[in-house]
């Protein structure tokens, strides 16, 4: 009986050992009135469209040598967070709170982290460039504040004569 004791407390403080704290982070940010999202973020992350109308943020973390409280510590000091800055009337910056993320040492070793971020974009935006996203049929400000959509081959500004009107 002894020996059955000897071998599960060396199982459960194996499994204790390979125990790394994980955390999921969900974030939504609005976008309804943004004609363009910029991304700067310092992890890696991957992009899926969707059909709602906020950018949707998952972010998850597994870390290797630390604890349950050095997690809970560095979320709690927005190490994994990401922020949303307007940079125009209609442009938005979708970035990373810590910009650094400078190294860390624990009483197990130096922090190992692997972070994954999927970011849900709405399926009316389209990719331009590396890291900017325009939404495919932008917002335009009417006079009185109101916006409506700017449909293709629209100029801003000028109504188009009816087709009667051209006609005569």
């Amino acid at each position: 009986m002894k020996r059955h004791s000897v071998i599960f407390g060396l199982l459960l403080f194996g499994l204790g050992l390979i125990a790394q704290p994980k955390q999921i982070i969900h974030q939504s940010f609005p976008v309804d009135e943004m004609n363009n999202v910029q991304l700067e973020l310092n992890s890696k992350y991957e992009i899926e469209m969707w059909p709602g109308s906020e950018i949707l943020v998952e972010t998850k973390i597994e870390l290797t040598n630390a604890t349950n409280s050095i997690m809970r510590y560095l979320i709690d000091n927005k190490r994994y967070a990401i922020g949303l800055d307007t940079v125009g009337e209609r442009s938005v910056k979708l970035l990373s709170i810590d910009k650094e993320k400078r190294e860390i040492k624990t009483s197990k070793g130096k922090l190992k982290e692997e972070i994954i971020v999927r970011i849900f974009m709405p399926d009316f935006f389209e990719k331009k460039q590396e890291q900017l996203w325009v939404r495919s049929k932008p917002l335009v400000t009417k006079n009185a504040g109101d916006t409506e959509e700017k449909g293709e081959g629209e100029e801003g500004g000028e109504e188009k004569p009816s087709k009667k009107e051209q006609k005569e």
